[in-house]
């Protein structure tokens, strides 16, 4: 019978939680790909290609730049058709692409294959390769469609949502990826959600795939469904502050900084070894000096800054008093010297003699 709505289920990543281990040591993240291979995956194409084939060139294409930093395996859903939960089909391990592209070489019935999407999360929670991880333990689910088995229950439809929740409890962190136009936007967003791998700014109400914003990646070809997975892949292989080789390239705590700032809110860089942040590179307040500078970063340049003796700071720098300003003291009215001083012998004189010709020539007339 074939159904109405497909659903394709890709995968979810836990934080990498950090654990003690010699500098040496590679602890990669383990990742499980649940894939939906219901009939829609078939039936329905894009761009002249099945879903089907676009996934699984999908999943090799970021399978070629990642199996060998964290550990691939593969579950596929309904396992025995029809609508049978999901079950293993290969172990998770490094360097596993060939086995997982192996795995998908066959593709599902054209009809038959319903979507035991809910179901199939739920064995994944009790998946003993899952359970046995010692790093970071991770699901990506890829589905097509919506929760459906036939026939149709209404009651079932948000059952991804508990089923997300038990992996949180056993530590597993799912991502979700819908692909194409005719998956439950409204069921996938509330298990992004609920799984804490909600895009940052995402509208938790969506119900129609075309609508953006979505808290679980759309994707709706297959440059889009590539770039999901890699920055999926990208996030849960990443070398982490933790004295651990978590992407297993035989280098520990390799090329990781990050910003920091002090308290004069300038940005700066600090930089991990051996799994500690070291400190950041920025200098920390001090005591104000004259240098133009907010030294001890209250909002005032110079303020409290001190000098020789005698000297001023003026402008960033120290410098003797300009009398000329009124630095060095106030100019008297009608005098040519500073508040203190007294005019010299020569100068009384030469006042003199100009107050006797004025007078005089006051006379004369």
């Amino acid at each position: 019978m074939k159904r109405l709505f497909a659903t394709a289920a890709l995968a979810s990543t836990a934080l990498l939680v950090p654990r003690p281990a010699a500098a040496d040591s590679c602890s990669s993240a383990r990742v499980m790909v649940v894939l939906d291979k219901s009939s829609s995956m078939v039936t329905g194409s894009i761009a002249g290609a099945t879903k089907w084939d676009i996934a699984v060139n999908g999943i090799g294409q970021v399978l070629g730049a990642y199996d060998t930093k964290a550990e691939f395996g593969l579950m596929t859903f309904p396992r025995a058709g029809q609508c049978s939960p999901g079950g293993l089909d290969v172990t998770p391990a490094l360097s596993n692409r060939g086995p997982i592209l192996d795995a998908l070489s066959t593709p599902p019935p054209s009809a038959g294959n319903y979507t035991p999407m809910a179901q199939t999360l739920e064995v994944a929670a009790e998946e003993p390769t899952l359970q046995s991880a010692a790093g970071a333990r991770h699901v990506v689910l890829i589905t097509d469609g919506w929760q459906w088995c036939s026939p149709y229950d209404p009651a079932t439809r948000f059952d991804g949502t508990p089923a997300v929740e038990s992996l949180n409890q056993k530590g597993v962190t799912t991502w979700i990826v819908g692909f194409g136009g005719e998956v439950d936007s409204a069921a996938l967003n509330q298990m992004a959600v609920a799984a804490n791998t909600a895009r940052p700014g995402c509208d938790p109400a969506n119900t129609d795939p075309a609508s953006p914003n979505q808290c679980y990646f759309q994707v709706d070809n297959a440059a889009e469904l590539v770039a999901a997975l890699t920055a999926i892949a990208g996030s849960v292989s990443a070398e982490t502050c933790d004295g651990v080789d978590n992407d297993c390239d035989g280098q520990v705590d390799q090329g990781l900084t990050r910003s920091c700032s002090n308290a004069c809110g300038a940005v700066g860089t600090e930089s991990c070894s051996a799994g500690t942040w070291g400190n950041c590179s920025l200098p920390q307040p001090s005591s104000e000096t004259c240098d133009g500078v907010d030294n001890d970063c209250d909002g005032q340049v110079d303020d409290g800054a001190t000098c020789p003796t005698g000297e001023v700071c003026t402008e960033g720098s120290c410098q003797p008093p300009n009398n000329e300003t009124g630095d060095g003291g106030e100019m008297q009215a009608g005098c040519g010297c500073s508040t203190g001083s007294m005019p010299d012998a020569g100068s009384m004189a030469s006042f003199a003699l100009l107050g006797l010709l004025m007078f005089r020539r006051r006379r004369a007339r």
